[in-house]
């Protein structure tokens, strides 16, 4: 099963989550836009098994934030 990525990148004033290549919520502050997705990742997997991962984008490279499964 492949794993469903949770993305963090930035926005001119905010921050964007993306679930797979889909947008999912934008937050004001990067903290609640990291609480948010890691609990999406942890709740999804804890209940459903689907491998997940939060990553921030930083432009050329991705950084793990973390992971489940």
């Amino acid at each position: 099963m492949s794993r469903l990525l949770f993305t963090i990148a930035a926005q001119t004033s905010g921050w964007q989550l993306y679930e797979g290549e889909h947008g999912r919520s934008w937050f004001e502050h990067l903290g609640d836009a990291r609480e948010n997705a890691k609990l999406l990742a942890a709740t999804l997997h804890e209940h459903h098994g689907i491998p997940t991962a939060v990553v921030m984008d930083m432009g050329r490279e991705s950084v793990l934030l973390a992971r489940h499964g």
